[in-house]
C-alpha cells in the first residue's frame, strides 16, 4: 500500500513540473560563460574554457578565429 502511495505522489509531483516548465521560461534564460572576466565590463568567447578577456569585441572575435572558436560568439560580461 505504501508502493502505491509514493507512485501517486512522484506522479503528482512530475505532472506539476512538466505543466509548470515550458520552453518559453527556458528561451529566456540569457546564460553568459564569464569565467575570470565576470563583471569587469571586457568581452571574452562565449565558451566553458577559460578564455582572456579583450577591451572591444573585434579583438575578441579575432582571437576566437584565430584559435579555433569561430563557431562562438563573443560576450560582454557586465
Amino acid at each position: 500500500m505504501k508502493s502505491n502511495r509514493y507512485i501517486m505522489i512522484l506522479f503528482f509531483i512530475v505532472t506539476l513540473l512538466n505543466s509548470s516548465c515550458s520552453d518559453t521560461f527556458v528561451d529566456d534564460i540569457d546564460l553568459k560563460f564569464c569565467g575570470k572576466c565576470a563583471h569587469t565590463g571586457r568581452w571574452t568567447v562565449d565558451s566553458l574554457d577559460f578564455n582572456p578577456c579583450f577591451s572591444t569585441q573585434a579583438e575578441c572575435l579575432d582571437w576566437a578565429k584565430k584559435n579555433g572558436y569561430s563557431d562562438r560568439g563573443c560576450v560582454l560580461c557586465n
